[in-house]
């Protein structure tokens, strides 16, 4: 038996590519069982010719006549010659048989040398037919790998399925007719985000322009093909590389995409944060051009500009910041010690200010310094496209995860004037060159004394009131610890049942003993304060009253920065647990929140009829792997019916749970109780990517475990009427 000729092996055991064309790993995966088929037929050949051998040196050596032939017995006396290795060994004489008709001693000995070398040389060859069938079986685990990770790729499967299935979240930035070096921290450096950043020129949109808020119909063109470009790129959100832009937001109301939005300031979210009594101070790059367009940008906020809350100040005179201006490069290093002694001078003038708003794009670098030196809360662009972004991003610490490919952690480099086609960049007032290597600071010593005067601060704390009410929360609920990535100190309200927060009026009893864990959790130096219940949104004012830090008792706080950032027909989808009693309390829920409660584009939908949501009236565990399906299938039902939503907001403290579920299935931002405190909270922690570095303690990643009516004293625990 002759074994079957090998296939060709062009293709075989080629370790350096594995190409994901099926057709390829088809064509592949076929030849690779020929070879395997090949591998055992010339296997069984050598193992019949082998057993051949040695039943014939069986025969030859017992001395037995009949283990002869009859013909070679009656063959002729001639001398015995060797046979070929390929036909192998047909017979010999008995060594104990006197007369030898084949030759002499000499002749067998011959023969047996002969037989024993080509056994050798078949075991070896045995050896390397081992060896090349252990290399098939490799290379077709390879094969079979590779081809599981291209059916996982193109069916959404396996591990390497979320980077097709999601990418991650991607901000757009329209960018001025403006080239300058932009500093860490400033908008247009990608370095100042934790994702990835696509900018776009609008030609002929100079800072002047900008600053009047009005456009010429070319330039106008241009804005929303930057726009649309963004969005063709697949931006998850867009803001723009100068304040005054906010002007320029109706431009972006022709968009289709629902997913897109131009981001805002965040006014709205921080004066329903705040006791109206409060003040906050916006800092921008020139206060003088500004104020002019003060009410321009806080109507489009959404805001009343007539209140006196805000104090508007320029950087103009701060030594070095004149650079803005002159398009040059800026010396953070020479600037920050005079931005923060402008703002500690306007504070010793105004100490109702209870937060600070940066304005400007080119202010954010001075961020971490300013709150490292006041102790107050400060909001800047980043944290703005923060908030957006976040609504996209996959949480890592609880719901749905592998949904969504990670940050690479590498930003593109990007030079003024990419991303544009050569007719667009004949239209550009500024000349395209590459910005001049920023100047070496030369006040670094300067910084190092200054970092020594801080003392350093511990990392920001959430404050959170509860219920008196006792249930197990699961991960994502705002009462479980394991849903913040900083450290939380939740303190109970004796006798302010569910039922008492629904109605919105407490006793007098409760409301003392309300405004006493408010005192008690700002004691403990907590960076913000927020509640258990979305009810408690009725006692915002309350709260607001009492505390130095920003409140934000429920996640419809959201709801002003929200809306604006979308066009005014669009809709937001409020999911609550349970709509019937959320309806009657909307207009106190919007009205704490500073927004026109008859904007009909908040639409209230409960979760009361989702199997096994009913846990959560029940004050039972909730069942999240459950539940998910039934949430995703409710929100997938409303929004057949009405297509107009461009995002959700999760009103009750039991649904983040579920946010990244939502967020994979329908790339809609969601907000929830989670992402409102992130937001408040970051204002308060150091920027490891820019600014004034190592003023603060890091967390250090430990969240310490809460039982319910702890952080009580004997008396109030007694007053508890869940405590069990």
């Amino acid at each position: 038996v002759r074994p079957a000729a090998a296939p060709p092996a062009a293709l075989i055991g080629r370790d350096d590519v594995l190409d994901d064309d099926p057709h390829m790993v088809n064509q592949r995966l076929d030849l690779l069982e020929q070879e395997l088929m090949h591998a055992k037929v010339t296997a069984g050949c050598i193992m019949a010719r082998c057993t051949v051998r040695q039943e014939l040196m069986r025969a030859k050596m017992s001395g037995s006549q009949h283990a002869m032939m009859p013909s070679m017995q009656q063959a002729p006396q001639t001398p015995m010659r060797a046979m070929p290795q390929a036909h192998g060994f047909q017979g010999a004489a008995s060594p104990q048989t006197p007369y030898m008709p084949y030759g002499n001693q000499d002749v067998m000995f011959h023969s047996h040398k002969e037989i024993m070398e080509t056994h050798a040389k078949l075991m070896e060859s045995m050896r390397k037919q081992a060896e090349r069938h252990d290399k098939l079986l490799e290379s077709h685990g390879m094969l079979m790998d590779a081809h599981k990770k291209m059916m996982a790729s193109r069916v959404g499967l396996g591990k390497d399925a979320k980077k097709e299935a999601k990418k991650h979240p991607v901000l757009g930035v329209v960018r001025l007719d403006y080239n300058y070096p932009p500093a860490a921290g400033d908008v247009d450096s990608p370095a100042s985000f934790g994702y990835d950043v696509l900018f776009r020129v609008c030609p002929g949109l100079t800072f002047e322009m900008a600053q009047r808020g009005k456009f010429t119909e070319a330039v106008e063109r241009n804005f929303a093909e930057a726009i649309k470009y963004l969005e063709l790129k697949g931006a998850s959100a867009i803001t723009g590389d100068c304040g005054f832009m906010m002007i320029s937001g109706v431009g972006a109301e022709d968009r289709d995409e629902a997913c897109v939005h131009v981001i805002p300031g965040p006014v709205p979210d921080l004066a329903a944060a705040f006791d109206p009594k409060d003040m906050i101070l916006i800092l921008t790059a020139n206060g003088k051009s500004l104020k002019p367009q003060k009410d321009i940008l806080l109507n489009s906020c959404g805001f009343d500009v007539e209140e006196d809350r805000f104090i508007i100040e320029g950087c103009q005179d701060v030594p070095g910041f004149d650079a803005v201006a002159k398009g040059e490069a800026v010396p953070v290093d020479v600037v920050q010690p005079g931005i923060v002694k402008l703002t500690l001078g306007i504070l010793k003038r105004n100490p109702r200010i209870a937060g600070i708003l940066l304005e400007c794009t080119e202010l954010p670098p001075y961020s971490d310094a300013l709150r490292a030196h006041t102790g107050l809360p400060v909001w800047d662009a980043i944290t703005g496209a923060d908030f957006y972004i976040n609504a996209y991003k996959d949480n890592p610490r609880f719901g749905l995860n592998d949904w969504q490919a990670e940050w690479d952690g590498v930003q593109e480099d990007y030079f003024f004037g990419d991303n544009l086609i050569e007719a667009d960049k004949k239209e550009l007032v500024n000349k395209i060159e590459k910005p001049k290597p920023k100047p070496k600071a030369k006040t670094k010593a300067m910084m190092e004394k200054i970092k020594k005067k801080i003392v350093k601060q511990q990392a920001p704390t959430l404050g959170i009131v509860r219920l008196d009410y006792n249930y197990p929360p699961a991960a994502g609920d705002i009462d479980c610890p394991a849903s913040y990535d900083y450290d939380i100190i939740y303190r109970a309200v004796p006798g302010l049942t569910f039922e008492m927060a629904q109605s919105g009026k407490m006793t007098y009893a409760v409301q003392k003993e309300f405004e006493a864990a408010i005192k008690w959790l700002e004691s403990k130096n907590v960076c913000g304060i927020t509640g258990d219940c979305g009810f408690m949104m009725a006692f915002q004012p309350i709260a607001r009253d009492i505390a130095k830090v920003p409140v934000f008792m429920s996640s419809m706080v959201q709801c002003p920065m929200v809306s604006v950032a979308f066009d005014k027909y669009d809709q937001i989808l409020i999911l609550t647990a349970n709509s019937n009693t959320l309806a009657p309390q909307k207009e106190i829920l919007l009205n704490q929140c500073g927004f026109d409660v008859d904007d009909d584009r908040f639409l209230i939908y409960g979760c009361q009829d989702v199997p096994g949501f009913d846990a959560v009236a029940k004050g039972e565990k909730v069942d999240v792997e459950y539940v998910t399906p039934g949430i995703v299938k409710k929100v997938k039902g409303i929004l057949s019916q009405v297509p107009t939503i461009r995002a959700i907001l999760l009103e009750c403290t039991e649904l983040p749970p579920y946010s990244d579920a939502l967020r994979k299935e329908f790339d809609l931002p969601v907000f929830d109780a989670i992402t409102c405190a992130d937001f408040f909270v970051s204002a308060r922690k150091d920027n490891p990517r820019f600014g004034l570095n190592q003023w603060q303690n890091d967390w250090d990643g430990i969240v310490d475990a809460y039982e319910f009516g702890q952080n009580l004293t004997d008396s109030q625990r007694a007053k508890m009427l869940n405590l069990r």
